[in-house]
């Protein structure tokens, strides 16, 4: 052989192995301790007409703070329902946190299971009120005002259902649609609706927020009595170490200071871990 023929070969070899070195390197920090963090990580997305939360950004950077020092964890607050949606169904590795009527409505088309409930005052369920602005005519005078409410229409009429007795009724009532419970309430005090439809804990909201509207309110009616907040998570991430863990931590919080200082933005105490006899009223 040609000494000319070596001498290429070799180079040939040389630059093959250079090239196989430079691929490594390059998959070697592909999988770095930065890029399998970012891969393993859980989001834990957040979404409730109910809570009367407006400052999503501070929120995010609280929670966020919060959970990093635990793990490879983020939180994701989001403002519309349709976003929160298409969050669960784009991404498996995560974990949600709704109200009881949103995981009621979604959790068969997502395959959801609930892990927490939250508890607020030593309970888990709350009702929902008919409330107006030192209203004396009652609930027949409420059939044909204006209710602001936050949630979606279906569940508003549901609910107004179930508060008078009469589907067809619920059906022709005028909701107007607000973001946040609290917006409900400030709706009436504005006069731009005569009842609001809330969650009861959001009538205490006012009286911190607005205590001279506050006095004027009057609770025309009472519905039944649906669950707290839940968290839950996709039935693909079930006996997943790292969504156990996250569970526990969050089930954890009230256990710190710091912990019942944040889940205290959520309007709760606690959580719960959910029971079958609690799982079956929260899917029933």
């Amino acid at each position: 052989m040609k000494h000319t023929d070596i001498f290429c070969r070799v180079v040939m070899l040389r630059r093959i192995l250079i090239s196989v070195l430079f691929f490594s390197h390059s998959l070697f920090l592909s999988l770095s301790p930065a890029a399998l963090a970012e891969s393993d990580k859980i989001v834990i997305y957040f979404y409730s007409s109910e809570s009367g939360i407006s400052n999503f950004k501070s929120l995010k950077t609280e929670f966020d703070t919060y959970f990093s020092t635990f793990g490879p964890y983020e939180f994701q607050p989001v403002k519309k329902q349709h976003d929160f949606e298409n969050s669960v169904k784009e991404r498996k590795q995560c974990l949600l946190l709704m109200s009881s009527w949103h995981y009621n409505k979604i959790y068969e088309t997502y395959l959801l299971q609930p892990a927490l409930v939250g508890v607020r005052k030593g309970k888990t369920c709350q009702k929902r009120i008919l409330v107006g602005k030192g209203v004396s005519a009652g609930i027949e005078d409420a059939k044909t005002e204006t209710i602001a409410s936050a949630g979606s229409i279906t569940h508003n009429r549901v609910a107004l259902t179930g508060i008078f007795g009469e589907k067809d009724i619920a059906d022709k009532a005028e909701i107007l649609t607000v973001p946040k419970d609290i917006d409900a309430l400030m709706t009436v005090g504005l006069g731009m609706a005569q009842y609001a439809l809330v969650a009861e804990n959001s009538v205490d909201q006012l009286k911190m927020v607005n205590p001279m509207l506050y006095k004027d309110m009057e609770i025309i009616a009472e519905g039944k009595e649906s669950m707290l907040m839940i968290l839950a998570f996709p039935e693909s991430m079930e006996g997943s170490k790292s969504m156990t863990e996250l569970i526990r931590i969050i089930h954890d919080m009230p256990l710190t200071t710091d912990g019942r200082k944040k889940i205290k933005r959520f309007g709760l105490d606690g959580w719960k871990r959910i029971d079958s006899p609690e799982k079956l009223k929260l899917e029933g």
